[in-house]
C-alpha cells in the first residue's frame, strides 16, 4: 500500500490587534482568541500534527507557548498578507526535506478535523494548486448558524475553502497575484481587469463554470490550478464574528476535546 503524500503546512495567523475580534478579545492576533479554554490557533496546529500527512508547520503570526510547543518554526508577519505569505513560504519550502507541496490554511478554522487534512491532503489531484470549495448545502447543514458569503456558479451554490495546496512554482507565480488583488481591492474595474470580464459577468450572473474558474485560475499563474469539491465543511468554517464564537458543527467531538490540557 503506498504511503500517504507528506507535505510541509504554513499557517497564516497573522492579521494583528486591529482586528475586530483580536481587538474585543484583548489579544495581538484572531488565532489567539479563546475558544472552548484554547487559542483558535491551538485547534488548527493540533489538526495538522495529527494528521499524518504534516512533515513541518510554520506558524506565522503572534503565537502563545501552547501553539509554539505544536509547532515547528514560528514566524512574524508581515505587515501584508503577500509579506507573510512569502515569510511562510520560505520557511516551509527551506526545510522541506520529503514534501514536495505546501498545505497552506488560515488559523482560524478551529472546526477542521485531522481527518480533514489528511482527506484533502491525499484527494487533491496532481495540479500545482488545488483550492477546496464546500456546497452550501454541506455548509449549512454542518453549521446552520453561522453565516457564510455563496457564490452561485452553474454547478450549484460553494463557499470558498480556507486552505490551499501548493507546489512551489504555484507558491513563486502566487505571491505577485496576491500583491495585485492587494491593491487593486478599492478599484473594482482594475480586479475585473485581472480575472476577466466575461468571469466576472458569469459569476454576477451564475453562469461561471467551476471548469471555467480552473482555466482562468491557470491562466493567470501559469501553473495548473483545481478545484476540488470537498464534504468537509470545517474547511470553510472560519470564525470572523464573536457569535461564531459559540457554534459547534453539529457532529464531531465537542473543540475542548482536540488540543488536550493546557
Amino acid at each position: 500500500m503506498p504511503s500517504p503524500p507528506r507535505v510541509n503546512a504554513v499557517v497564516l495567523a497573522g492579521g494583528g490587534a486591529a482586528d475586530a475580534l483580536a481587538r474585543a478579545a484583548g489579544v495581538a492576533s484572531k488565532s489567539l482568541v479563546p475558544l472552548a479554554g484554547a487559542p483558535m490557533g491551538a485547534y488548527v496546529a493540533s489538526a495538522l500534527r495529527a494528521s499524518g500527512v504534516v512533515e513541518r508547520i510554520v506558524y506565522v503570526g503572534p503565537a502563545d507557548a501552547r501553539i509554539a510547543a505544536m509547532v515547528d518554526h514560528v514566524v512574524p508577519s508581515g505587515a501584508r498578507m503577500v509579506d507573510s505569505l512569502a515569510l511562510g513560504f520560505g520557511a516551509a519550502f527551506a526545510g522541506a526535506q520529503g514534501a514536495q507541496r505546501i498545505l497552506l490554511v488560515t488559523g482560524d478554522v478551529p472546526w477542521w478535523r485531522a481527518e480533514g487534512v489528511r482527506d484533502f491532503v491525499t484527494d487533491a489531484p496532481a495540479a500545482a494548486l488545488v483550492y477546496p470549495v464546500v456546497r452550501a448545502e454541506t455548509a449549512l447543514a454542518a453549521f446552520p448558524k453561522q453565516r457564510r458569503t455563496f457564490v452561485r456558479l452553474r454547478d450549484g451554490r460553494f463557499t470558498g475553502g480556507n486552505a490551499a495546496l501548493l507546489t512551489p512554482e504555484a507558491a513563486v507565480a502566487l505571491l505577485p497575484v496576491i500583491d495585485q488583488v492587494f491593491r487593486a481591492r478599492k478599484a473594482p474595474w482594475r480586479l475585473a481587469a485581472l480575472v476577466g470580464i466575461d468571469v466576472v459577468v458569469g459569476l454576477l450572473t451564475g453562469r461561471v463554470t467551476l471548469e471555467r474558474l480552473e482555466a482562468r485560475i491557470s491562466a493567470i499563474l501559469g501553473v495548473s490550478g483545481r478545484v476540488l469539491i470537498s464534504d468537509d465543511a470545517g474547511i470553510a468554517a472560519d470564525v470572523d464574528k464573536p457569535a461564531q464564537l459559540v457554534t459547534s458543527s453539529t457532529d464531531g467531538p465537542p473543540l475542548a476535546a482536540l488540543v488536550g490540557p493546557s
